[in-house]
């Protein structure tokens, strides 16, 4: 192991919204920790002279081989929905049905896997962890769910995994039956200067205009409904209250709101877009479901940096917003009568939405930013380094 603990991220890097946030934003925190991390993204080894001494170079620079969240690694069809991993019958099919069809990007993990099952001197001993902040083991993942297509490579990344981090106690709970690496809890965390680019000049709110947001994808509308009639309901006696919706194609959430604006891919522009929409309410509404209960906190955190009072779902287990003090950081609302009355409370008093505001910025400084994480990274990534071959060694024992 060199001085400086190197850490290899395979995936996309700051493309990646997930990869830009619990990776890419910690590379220079993690320097002054003495770790170095870099990103890459392997080709196809099919298409390479040498993929074996291509990837032993590559991997060989590093000390922890860091594996993401799950990879799209399946190719699909814009005409008619199909999804294959056999890039064979994706051409095939391109070239009868005369469909679009939109190659894997990261087609290349499968066969790096494989090489790293088979071939054991690649990897060495350098240790593997697994990160992930998704329930990929529901129940209530719907049939050919996009999650499901991987779930095959995420149990053999997990066999092969020495450590696995994850966001929530909840989710570590969820995986531990299906590894026997170790797991640790590593929450999210947010770059604040992310959040400056967007503050607008003057005010952050019109007085007597509560704008009302939440942002995600038109998927999340089923979770919007949790709050929706009260926010209707407020909306109806708060003439100028108004209600903004981020991340959404406008005719997939129309009817809902009275604004929209559009999702913003890269994590840094997209904390730009959310304080430029001028928040006054943030809106963090979950239905009270197994996979909702292993969610971050994710919502709070980008809400209290962008200058928002925020009311967010209580669960009747653990979820992701016990974290939050209500009525003090936040209001927490366990009942539609719940979401009515905190939302009237902040929609009538400019000065409760800015006191709430102002507490939840100061504890999110001081706890969740990547100043604040990095020592956990820093000490996550030692400590698989230290234990490199555990999980393999386990997994070789279990199966002997």
């Amino acid at each position: 192991m060199t001085a400086t603990l190197r850490v290899l991220v395979i995936g996309p890097g700051a493309a990646g919204a997930s990869d830009a946030l619990r990776f890419e934003a910690f590379v220079p925190e993690l320097a002054r920790h003495a770790v170095e991390l870099v990103s890459w993204t392997p080709g196809d080894p099919a298409t390479e002279e040498d993929p074996f001494g291509a990837l032993e170079a590559v991997i060989g620079w590093s000390d922890v081989v860091v594996l993401r969240r799950h990879y799209r690694t399946w190719h699909a069809c814009l005409g008619c929905g199909l999804r294959t991993l056999d890039t064979r019958e994706a051409r095939s099919h391109g070239r009868v049905a005369g469909h679009l069809v939109v190659p894997a990007p990261y087609f290349g993990i499968r066969p790096l896997i494989g090489l790293l099952e088979a071939e054991r001197g690649v990897l060495g001993n350098r240790a593997i962890v697994y990160d992930t902040d998704d329930d990929v083991f529901s129940a209530e993942l719907p049939a050919g769910a996009e999650d499901l297509l991987e779930l095959d490579l995420i149990e053999r990344i997990l066999r092969l995994a020495d450590l696995v981090t994850t966001t929530t106690p909840v989710l570590a709970e969820r995986l531990a039956p299906h590894t026997l690496a170790a797991v640790r809890v590593i929450r999210n965390a947010v770059d604040p200067g992310w959040y400056e680019a967007g503050r607008p000049d003057g005010p952050a709110e019109a007085p007597g205009e509560p704008r009302v947001i939440y942002h995600g994808a038109a998927v999340r509308l089923r979770d919007y409904e949790v709050a929706r009639p009260a926010v209707d309901a407020v909306a109806r006696d708060t003439p100028t209250l108004r209600r903004v919706w981020l991340g959404a194609d406008a005719a997939q959430v129309a009817g809902v709101v009275d604004e929209v604006r559009p999702w913003v891919r890269s994590r840094p522009a997209f904390a730009a877009a959310l304080v430029a929409a001028r928040p006054g309410i943030g809106l963090a509404p979950l239905q009270d479901t197994p996979y909702n209960r292993a969610r971050s906190e994710l919502h709070w955190l980008e809400y209290a940096l962008a200058g928002a009072a925020t009311i967010v779902s209580g669960l009747a287990g653990p979820g992701p917003y016990d974290v939050v003090r209500d009525g003090v950081d936040g209001l927490v609302a366990r009942a539609g009568t719940d979401w009515e009355r905190h939302l009237r409370s902040l929609a009538t008093s400019p000065g409760l939405r800015s006191e709430m505001a102002a507490r939840a910025r100061e504890r999110v400084l001081a706890e969740y930013t990547v100043a604040a994480r990095a020592p956990e990274w820093a000490n996550a990534y030692r400590w698989a380094a230290e234990h490199a071959g555990l999980g393999r060694a386990r997994t070789a024992a279990s199966a002997g």
